[in-house]
């Protein structure tokens, strides 16, 4: 487990994009959430070289197999993936994909169909379809991507949901607000939380709960000791925290709450992590994954594409091979025209022109705020940590970013 976990993007559509081309959002250009509507059906990752498509190339079969969300249309099954099945938006409409029991309109290699039930429970026998599918020796990579935990919160099993309703909820810190202005009605947080913290902490286990079939449907093939798993997502999410519900555009201007930002990164390779149970607490991301999955798979990317690809990400065997390897001290993240560096410790979050109307800058100290609450940015005691940041985050972005993507153009 990685303990430092951080979305790159924290919003669907920029997080999903860099782990499919192991960029960041100032390099392939997505910065918020594609809204799947006639307006915005293009190829977003046009010109992009795609992790299934470096798969397939090494001999991999690939398959997707649930949400999509880099285009407004997933009903066409996109370049790099052998096997499609995605959601269907036209008989519905977005919200279709997010009906957590009932009947979904789904794209079966481009087919339209449905699926009748617990969506992720329909899902999963597709998994292992996918799996059987072909000559057995052939290595596969299949992206997973339930949509179990995103609103409404609602449509569970009963009996997981009625597991947590005598919780008391006691990570979910009560009567915080936020110091940014709240986006919406829609994301302020209900009085009482109760019901859809129990809701929630629902559908966490119902996914687990389904993960747990896929392993055990590994390990009944003989496949689980040599097959890589990767559980994580694409940003986190405020449940109560910051008297908000959502994510980054929960806010205005966007936030970079630690709710927001991180994420679960759990991998197991029993053949070839022999690290069990060992939690790693360095900064990761989704442009790191994208390079340990290749690498994982032995893929060996020639010089030219590399470049073209020109990822920040590094290979999280580099120091799984080499435990005194040397790894970044900081992680950066960025949302639109805003940007954070954090080292753990210490958070810095610039945003930049446009600004209109006017919002500023952002310094906090977790160690004695790990709450957020207390902006430090002109606190003078740290002036000289805040510049040092400052220009660290600057050499990032001037390092990577292509300038008709940059987020500062947003």
């Amino acid at each position: 487990m990685i303990a430092r976990a951080t979305s790159p993007g924290p919003v669907c559509s920029p997080a999903r994009a860099s782990l499919l081309t192991g960029r960041l959002p100032s390099q392939h250009g997505i910065h918020d959430f594609i809204s799947e509507t006639e307006a915005f059906d293009r190829d977003w990752l046009a010109g992009e070289i795609l992790l299934p498509e470096l798969l397939q190339r090494a001999g991999f079969r690939t398959a997707l197999v649930g949400k999509w969300h880099l285009g407004a249309n997933s009903l066409r099954p996109q370049r790099g993936f052998d096997r499609w099945i995605s959601f269907d938006v036209g008989p519905q409409g977005w919200r279709n994909q997010y009906l957590h029991r009932g009947v979904v309109h789904i794209s079966n290699q481009g087919v339209p169909d449905t699926l009748d039930g617990y969506q992720t429970e329909e899902l999963v026998p597709m998994v292992f379809e996918c799996i059987d599918h072909g000559r057995p020796e052939v290595p596969f990579f299949i992206l997973f991507a339930p949509t179990e935990t995103h609103a409404p919160f609602e449509g569970y099993p009963e009996g997981w949901v009625d597991r947590y309703r005598d919780s008391d909820f006691v990570d979910v810190p009560r009567g915080e607000s936020s110091f940014l202005q709240v986006a919406g009605d829609h994301a302020v947080a209900p009085d009482q939380l109760e019901e859809m913290l129990a809701q929630y902490y629902a559908a966490v286990s119902h996914q687990d709960e389904q993960l747990g079939v896929i392993l055990d449907g590994l390990e009944a093939r003989g496949l689980l000791e040599n097959t890589l798993v990767v559980y994580t997502s694409d940003h986190g999410h405020m449940n109560g925290q910051h008297g908000l519900v959502g994510k980054a555009n929960a806010t205005i201007p966007q936030n970079f709450y630690e709710e927001t930002i991180r994420v679960p990164m759990i991998l197991s390779w029993p053949s070839g992590l022999q690290i069990a149970g060992e939690v790693m607490d360095i900064p990761f991301d989704h442009c790191d994954l994208f390079q340990s999955v290749l690498d994982g798979a032995g893929v060996e990317v020639d010089a030219a594409t590399l470049q073209q690809i020109n990822s920040p990400g590094r290979s999280l065997f580099d120091i799984v091979r080499n435990p005194a390897a040397t790894w970044r001290s900081v992680q950066f993240t960025e949302h639109g025209n805003a940007r954070m560096v954090s080292d753990g410790r210490y958070k810095l979050v610039r945003r930049y022109p446009p600004r209109a109307p006017l919002f500023g800058d952002e310094f906090f100290d977790l160690r004695a705020d790990p709450r957020e609450t207390t902006n430090r940015i002109r606190d003078p005691r740290y002036m000289d940590r805040i510049s040092a940041m400052s220009a660290i985050l600057d050499t990032h972005f001037a390092r990577y970013e292509v300038p008709e993507h940059s987020g500062l153009r947003v």
